[in-house]
């Protein structure tokens, strides 16, 4: 598991994968949580939601990593830092490469 702050890390990765879970991925579109991951959806990657209670988001949501049954790439994580490795621990085992969490996420709410 990779924590990826560096820009150029970051492109290198995003075009290298396909695959993204979305943890902490907002019902409201209007929320960076929301509308980032439903851009890389429109840009072509395959977006797999995260989410524990809602039933649809951008697709039919896993409530939890753990669920997801399919091999994923990459991880992004709009929760704040300090929920971040707790979010993320079902992946370092399986070596999945993983994106920093959001600074939205630490100023405002973001999902």
């Amino acid at each position: 598991m990779a924590d990826i702050d560096d820009e150029e890390l970051a492109r290198a990765i995003l075009t290298s994968f396909d695959t993204i879970a979305v943890v902490g991925l907002s019902t409201n579109p209007a929320k960076a949580a929301h509308a980032i991951p439903a851009a890389l959806q429109g840009a072509g990657y395959r977006v797999i939601p995260v989410h524990p209670w809602a039933d649809e988001i951008l697709g039919e949501p896993y409530r939890s990593l753990r669920d997801v049954p399919t091999p994923v790439e990459i991880v992004d994580v709009f929760r704040p830092a300090r929920d971040h490795q707790d979010a993320l621990a079902p992946n370092a085992a399986a070596g999945r490469a993983v994106t920093r969490p959001h600074a939205a996420c630490e100023t405002r709410s973001c999902s």
